[in-house]
Formats: C-alpha cells, structure tokens, sequence
C-alpha cells in the first residue's frame, strides 16, 4: 500500500513548505521506505491540563521509523521570529509529542513495557534554510534544512519495523476510532461457558475502526456542502459524530448543528460526540456550540425547527396542526418548515450543519436548514448523509439541486460547482462501500428481502454501476430484461465476522399459530442468549406490526418479567427522547424509532402485518434486519411470516449471491442513483482497475486512493 495522505483542512494553500514537502513524500514513497505509512497534515489536536491546545504541522506514522511529528517555518519565517518565538516553536512541538505519547501508552499493545512504546516519537523541525540550525540551535527537537536532510535521518530512524497490527493500532489511537470501544469493556469471566459473549466481544473489538473513505469523511474539513451516503451500518453517524467533535475542537467559537430524524437517536450521537472530543481533550464539548437537535422538535422540546420558530418569535406548529392545514398529499413536516419560510425571514445561526438520516428530511426541512447556514451558496458548510436503501417513509432519492431548491435559473448548491477548490484528495460526496455493522449473511438477507428479490421485486437499483457503489461485484453485468443476473457481496466489504465454533446461528425464523406462541419463542431465544453471557441491553426486539404493538410489548414485558428480565419501551411515552439503551434491559421498539440504532440481537417480530408487494413494508424488513450487529431473530404468523421465512431460506441458499431474473425496470420502483455521468465513468473504471488489482494478488488497501468519488 502507498502512503495515505489526509490533509484536514485547506490552511495548505497558505503553507508552500508543506505543499513542497508531501509532494516530494509522496513521490519518494518507496525510496524512502514509506509505503504503508500514513501522513496527516493539521492534524491530530491534543490539549494539556490548562486546556492549551498543541498540534503540529504534520504527523508521519510508518511502519520502519516510528511517528515523527513535523513544525514547518520557511527561511523567511525564521528570519522575522524573535529568539523566543523560535524557543516557542521547539517547546510547542515538544509538547505535542509528549501528549501524543501520553495517549499512545494508553494502548498495551503500542507499549513496549510500563513507561515505553514499542517505537519512537520524533519531533522534527524543517526550517528550508542553510541557517536553520543557527535560528534553532537551542531547540531540542530535530532541527533539518533540506528534504536530503529528511533523507538522512530517516535513515538513522529506520529500523523501527512496526507490525501491520501495531501500525493499525497506531492510527486507530490517532484518528479517534478508539474512543468507540465501548465504554464499560465487556467482560467475559470464561470463554468456555460465555461462547457468545466473547464472539461478541471479538466483534466489537474488530468493529472499532475506520477504513480509508471513514478516514478522509471523518477527518477531513471542507469548506461547502458534502454529501456521505452508504448502507446501514457503514458508518455515517459516526462520520459525522467525529467531524462534529473535530470542528469543535478546531474551530472553538462555531456554532455547531448535529440535527437527526429519529428522536432516539439523540443520547447516542451526543455520547458519540463527547467520546471522540474527550480523547483529545479530555474534557467534555461546549454544549452552548454544538446543537444536537432533532428535526422537528415540539412545542416544549428543543429541535432544528421548533428552535428556528422560537428565534423568529413565532410559535412552532405541532405535527396535528401541520397536518390539519397542510395541502392535500404534502408532507406536514415539508409544510410546517415551508410555512415558516414564507412567513418570517430565517437568520443565519449556524457556522456548520450536519444532517443525518438525510433521507427521510423532506425539501423544506433542506431549505430551512440552508437558511440556518451562514455564508452563501456553495460557501455554506453543510453537510449530509443519508442510507439510499433504507427509506421507510417512501421518500424518492433526490439530487442536492432538489433539496435546496434553484435560484436565478442555477442550485443553491451544487456539489459538482463546490468540488473545485478542495484539498488534495478530499472529495465532497463520499460512497461509503464496506458495511461494519452487520454480518454478510445479515446483509444479502436484508437485502433479498428488501427489494423482493426472490418473490415480486418491488424496488431495485438502477445499474450495476449502483450495485458496485454499495459493495456489490456484478458478475453479469448486462441488464438485460429477462437475463438470470448473479450479484455477490464480497468478503472485503463486509469485513467482520462471527464465524466460529459453538455459537448461535445468525440467523432463525419462526412461523408461531398465535401471538402468544409467538412471544414465547422470542422470550425462549432471549433467555439462551443471555445464559450465553450477553447482557439485556445487547437484544433489541423490533415491532413490524403497527396495530397490535401494544399487545405484543404487554406480553413480553409481562414474560420477560417473570423470567427476571427488565425491558425498556421507548414508546411508553410518545413525546419524550428517551434513551434507545438501558443498562439492565431489553429494548422495545417499532422501526420507526429503532433507525440509526443497533443492538447485538435483533429480534423483528410481527412480520405478518406487512404487506409484500409495498415498497414501504419492504424497507420496514431492511431496516428492521439492519439494526444487528450479529444474531437475528424473524418470526410472526399466518401465510405472509411463511412467505417471509421461505424468502429468506432461499437468501441464505443462494448466499453471498442474489440471483434473479432482470425485470423491467419501467415497471418497478427504482432508487436513484444521482450521479453524474462523469462519475458513473469514473467508478466503473475504478472498479475494473481494482479488479485486475485483484486478480494480480493485490488488495483495495493496496492501491492509493487519490481519486475522489465525484470523478476529480
């Protein structure tokens, strides 16, 4: 693999030095010894316990010299510095590198005993003049003037010989994926007799990290609209959870918006935030500065447009109000967010906006939010990410033009019109491919039954170039109408697994003759797993059936009481956010409220009430299956929870395949793929190219990634 370059912020067009120095880096990679190794400019940001925050200029992490941490001055630079302010750059510097290690020895596997990494930490001034080592002579850090110096003492720090694993474990600390590690570590007393306990704990431990695209989405800051799409699971709460926090950090004084469909989702992307802002600066986030605000909001209860409504001192619609004076067939949330904009102007209040469960956000709320938006057009920092496959409020996949809307015959916001001015290799629309959250044979299962695929496909996407964008290989890429097609989800773009010995199947249904064999069986299934070592609130029971939801959570509350087991309806009252988890309980949920969350076990019950030939129901099935990270559990009763558990009998037989016969796409429901045809050609070519990658014994990791999803 060549060395991965993440530039973080656009302060590189005003730093010649650094611009010099990757691009001599990136053209001497392998020279250099520098494959596998990974450069990060302005970035990471550490603060001491005064709360003074340290960062360099540049960090290189690599395999065969440790990390060296880099302060760049030009000759011209130390020129004009007086003697303390050079003192100021070695100390700064220094600092830095004493945080950095600080936080590295947190990592037993970084460390070589107690006190010691198992590598070096270098601080290295590079100041590109003869005179440099007069300027800094009583700097402690290196002091070089030249790239040949850089040469040189990379030469004197070879021979670390980082392992991939150590390497890996490195970045992981640095880029902040260690602060998912679950919060109170999962402890399994004995292996032997907690076998699906420690499946799980292997998981999550795998879980836990960020892959390139992750990496570039997460860390990079641009200025302008961005757009993160991927299936569920593939980390785009996350994403945005972390750029949230580092936007706080680097940029203190901004008003932040972290805004979101599903009220549960609220305490766990705040916890997100907080994880990935304490694990730099170990102290908790400005909450005055980052809003986390559902859409909506109420009348009591703070939102993106109740709050909107307050600051322009008119009063919020309620959802019966917007839906009693709303036009026919309009959706009362785009009513009450239009409603509000023809009514009263919008001032600016927000340095940043990020949008998640985009998908479900009708254009108004789109528009409200551009107006909330400081700056102008294309120069106001939004960002979205939506699941183009999980869409259960029937909503059309649509272009940024149509979410913001036109202005003088042009969009407010066009992507293709911002992509000009980013930093080197950052991308404003980012396909995010490999899915961490759910096991493969979850995933093509979901899938199988979300779109039909082995009874009437009621949706489908558009291409093979679309199948490709969400982890697919198409091995029959002509789709022709009638033609047997054959799409198979590699093993590399769902990475995790639960493949060992002595562990539940992942996945079971169950056809009961009534509800309350129904419950019985899911109560039966709850209590194995739980002898199996895991805790109430890894299980998460998901309600299909709307109309009899009640009478489905009454009895197993009532059955998991009597077995010793406390359960948590989050809908016990409607007007609340509560928390989606419970310590010492089973979640209860319908679909609605259960998107964006998961749990180690789902259980989707009542999947008789659904109707097949719906794509509504049918995106229930997917994003009900979707919410587990391991085991799922399907059950109800009658013709249609046997229709449901043939379907997926014939998903798990044809598995990592879907196979089907290629229908007329005019006839059924089809999921945009809003992309531009220069970056259709784009994917497809790279996709070719990887494969023949493939086939010579390479890997995706083995290729830098410099090309960016919109074509650039």
């Amino acid at each position: 693999m060549a060395i991965d370059i993440l530039v973080t912020t656009d302060r590189l067009n005003s730093d010649p030095l650094a611009r010099d120095f990757m691009t001599y880096v990136q053209a001497k990679a392998g020279l250099l010894d520098l494959d596998e190794s990974a450069l990060y400019y302005d970035f990471p940001t550490y603060s001491d316990y005064e709360t003074v925050t340290y960062k360099p200029d540049a960090l290189l992490v690599t395999r065969a010299h440790g990390i060296i941490a880099f302060r760049f001055v030009t000759e011209e630079q130390a020129v004009r510095m007086a003697q303390h302010e050079r003192l100021n750059v070695d100390e700064s510097l220094g600092q830095f590198c004493s945080l950095l290690i600080g936080r590295l020895l947190k990592s037993r596997t970084l460390r070589a005993n107690r006190s010691e990494l198992a590598f070096r930490v270098t601080p290295v001034i590079l100041c590109n003049s003869p005179r440099a080592a007069g300027y800094f002579a009583e700097a402690e850090c290196e002091v070089i003037a030249s790239f040949d110096a850089f040469d040189t003492l990379l030469a004197d720090l070879a021979g670390a010989d980082l392992s991939p694993l150590l390497l890996a474990e490195a970045r992981s600390v640095l880029e902040g994926a260690k602060a998912l590690t679950r919060a109170n570590r999962r402890t399994v007393e004995d292996p032997e007799t907690q076998p699906v306990a420690a499946a799980l704990a292997q998981l999550e431990a795998e879980i836990a990290n960020f892959d390139q695209k992750q990496r570039r989405a997460a860390l990079v800051t641009i200025k302008g609209p961005q757009r993160i799409r991927g299936l569920a699971g593939s980390g785009k709460t996350v994403i945005l959870a972390m750029k949230a926090a580092h936007l706080h950090m680097t940029r203190p004084d901004d008003q932040i918006l972290v805004t979101f469909f599903t009220r549960s989702l609220r305490s766990s992307i705040k916890n997100l935030i907080t994880k990935f802002y304490r694990h730099y600066k170990e102290i908790d986030p400005d909450w005055e500065r980052i809003h986390i605000r559902h859409g909506w909001g109420g009348s009591k209860t703070n939102g993106t447009y109740a709050d909107a409504c307050r600051r322009a001192g008119t009063v919020p619609r309620t959802f019966a109000s917007a839906r009693a004076h709303a036009p026919a067939h309009m959706d009362p949330f785009h009513f009450a967010c239009t409603d509000l904009l023809d009514r009263t102007p919008i001032e600016p209040f927000y340095d940043h906006i990020l949008i998640d469960e985009g998908q479900d956000f009708p254009e108004g709320f789109y528009a409200l939010c551009y107006e909330l938006a400081r700056g102008e057009g294309d120069g106001k920092n939004i960002v979205w990410a939506y699941d183009e496959l999980q869409n259960i409020l029937n909503v059309t996949m649509r272009s940024p033009e149509q979410l913001f809307g036109m202005a003088n015959g042009a969009p407010r916001i066009s992507l293709a019109r911002a992509s000009q001015n980013l930093p080197p290799g950052a991308t404003n629309d980012t396909v995010l491919s490999k899915c961490y959250r759910n096991q493969r044979e979850v995933l093509v299962t979901a899938h199988a039954l979300g779109f039909g695929i082995y009874s009437d496909i009621v949706q489908l996407l558009e291409s093979p170039d679309h199948w490709q964008d969400v982890g697919y290989a198409v091995s029959t890429p002509d789709f022709e109408v009638g033609k047997p097609i054959e799409i198979v989800r590699p093993e590399e773009n769902s990475p995790v697994s639960l493949e060992r010995d002595h562990v539940p199947p992942l996945i079971q249904h169950f056809v009961a003759g009534n509800m309350v064999e129904e419950t019985d069986w899911v109560v039966s299934n709850i209590r194995e797993f739980l002898e199996g070592g895991l805790q109430p609130e890894d299980i998460l029971i998901v309600a299909l059936d709307d109309r009899y939801l009640r009478d489905y959570f009454k009895l197993l509350s009532a059955a998991l009481s009597r077995a010793g087991v406390a359960t948590n309806n989050i809908h016990a009252d409607p007007y609340s956010e509560p928390p989606f988890t419970m310590p010492g309980k089973v979640t209860m949920s319908t679909v609605y409220r259960a998107k964006g969350n998961e749990a180690a076990v789902v259980f989707a019950i009542g999947v008789d009430a659904l109707f097949l030939r719906s794509r509504s129901d049918r995106n229930k099935l997917f994003a009900a299956f979707t919410r587990t990270k391991a085991w799922l559990r399907v059950s109800g009763y009658s013709v249609a929870a046997r229709a449901i558990a043939a379907e997926i009998d014939k998903a798990i037989s044809n598995f990592p395949a879907l196979r089907f016969p290629m229908p007329d796409l005019a006839e059924i429901n089809l999921i945009q793929r809003d992309l531009s045809e220069r970056a259709i050609k784009a994917s497809r070519l790279r996709a070719e190219y990887l494969a023949r990658l493939k086939e010579a014994g390479l890997t995706e990791e083995d290729v830098p990634d410099q090309t960016s999803e919109d074509g650039k």
